[in-house]
């Protein structure tokens, strides 16, 4: 297991299901995003897996020079791993519902103690109370190196959802974590804070992004054209009806 290339400044370091960037079954994708000079990490996964992608970050930069650790949403498949990435020296950024989640382990705002009891997380598995570093909203620009990280509000998965843009070689790349998939999919959950409202507001407004590549907490990238699949999730919502479900096999 280790670092696999995604881009020429973006590495997969940690995933679920990813056979070469493997850190535990029950986590995200993990992304570094590293341009020679600074970087940032994308997503932390359960914890489960921090060592495996910790030491995938090392094969590509000193963790310690990145500028932190953003977390798109407070699910623990995506936010378990903050405490791991605090105390391995990198700083945590989140949203202000994140950061409330975070602090106090909170298995019913985030759901867990409900996805625990479906059987998506092991029986004995507990969200780990972290410190929230820097608390950011939409607008805000996060620099590392020479690269510019913008942070989008994207509630409608859940609460406090962030989606991150970069643009690098000339690409625009979102970071889109459980917001948006291949084929334009979405994740619907009957869970307390899923509101296809704001939902379909989120991936209207990201429709209007000049989106090249697509890189989402779960499945496979879309390399190319991403504001083409965006768009289809887009006119669906726009028609009132949820675009394909992630999750419906």
């Amino acid at each position: 297991m280790g670092a696999v290339q995604v881009l020429d400044a973006v590495w997969l370091v940690g995933s679920g299901s990813h056979p070469e960037a493997l850190a535990d079954p029950h986590d995200c994708h993990c992304y570094l995003v590293w341009d020679g000079t600074g970087g940032i990490l994308v997503d932390t996964g359960t914890g489960l897996g921090a060592r495996t992608w910790l030491a995938a970050i090392a094969e590509v930069c000193d963790p310690a020079v990145l500028t932190g650790a953003v977390v798109t949403h407070y699910h623990a498949d995506h936010a378990g791993g903050a405490a791991a990435a605090r105390s391995a020296g990198l700083p945590v950024l989140a949203s202000a519902e994140t950061a409330a989640a975070l602090a106090t382990g909170d298995e019913s705002r985030t759901s867990l103690a409900a996805a625990r009891a479906a059987g998506v997380y092991p029986p004995g598995y507990r969200l780990a109370p972290a410190g929230v570093d820097r608390v950011v909203r939409g607008g805000d620009v996060v620099r590392a190196g020479g690269l510019e990280i913008e942070v989008v509000d994207a509630p409608g998965h859940c609460d406090g959802h962030l989606v991150v843009l970069v643009r690098s070689a000339g690409r625009n790349i979102l970071f889109s974590g459980d917001c948006l998939f291949a084929g334009g999919r979405v994740s619907l959950q009957a869970i307390h804070d899923c509101r296809l409202d704001r939902y379909a507001e989120t991936v209207i407004a990201l429709a209007g992004r000049e989106v090249d590549v697509l890189l989402p907490g779960h499945g496979d990238p879309v390399l190319r054209d991403a504001r083409v699949e965006i768009g289809r999730a887009a006119e669906s919502f726009r028609r009132l009806v949820p675009p394909p479900n992630v999750h419906t096999p």
